[in-house]
């Protein structure tokens, strides 16, 4: 049994928040990186390890496979309590913390795709730019709703960075029009700004387009 990580990922997808839990909380991993397959079949290696053929892909010390960019923050998070990316359970932030993890995971996530890959979500070629374009506007909406919970912040949590703003910086820099999106929400720019230039993170958001 290995104490190592291993993380399945590809640059600008949603392994980019897992890496960087993963460098935050020192936990000892190992970086296996795809390029895109949209135009090929999928890398076997990433089959072996995901049927469904998607990045991010956790392997545990013990050999055991999560998925989902939200499962895999939450559970490394909650590894390294040391870190503060997580309220305790217990804690009254806690049930904030999930609750808006998991907002981003359930409701922006799928927008995002119906944006970047919208033939994905009709069996109407001459239909995928109607759901990109209906896509595009939903996100807007999601982030007024965000930005209304998120307040003076800096962070979701207040003064505390958790693994909620690490995984809202990622989405905001997927969003079709960011400085758009900070002239209507100077707080989620501001957001955005702290987490974007915490040095630990520079080079490893930079890989990711953040």
């Amino acid at each position: 049994m290995s104490d190592r990580y291993t993380l399945y990922g590809r640059p600008g997808s949603g392994s980019a928040v897992c890496e960087t839990v993963l460098c935050l909380t020192g936990l000892p991993y190992d970086l296996v990186e795809f390029g895109s397959w949209e135009q090929h079949a999928p890398p076997p290696a990433l089959l072996a390890v995901s049927q469904l053929a998607q990045v991010p892909v956790l392997v545990l010390p013990d050999g055991t496979t999560m998925t989902e960019s939200a499962a895999i923050t939450l559970h490394l998070a909650d590894l390294a309590p040391h870190a503060g990316l997580a309220p305790a359970i217990g804690d009254p932030q806690r049930a904030k913390y999930l609750r808006w993890m998991l907002y981003l995971a359930a409701q922006s996530y799928p927008t995002v795709l119906r944006i970047y890959y919208p033939h994905r979500f009709t069996t109407d070629p001459s239909g995928a730019d109607a759901v990109k374009q209906a896509a595009v506007a939903r996100y807007a909406f999601e982030w007024s709703v965000f930005s209304d919970a998120l307040g003076a912040g800096p962070f979701m949590l207040g003064n505390t960075m958790t693994a909620i703003d690490l995984y809202a910086a990622m989405f905001i820099s997927w969003d079709v029009d960011p400085q758009a999106l900070f002239a209507r929400h100077p707080n989620i720019e501001r957001l955005y700004k702290q987490v974007a230039s915490m040095p630990a993170l520079q080079q490893l958001w930079q890989s990711h387009g953040v």
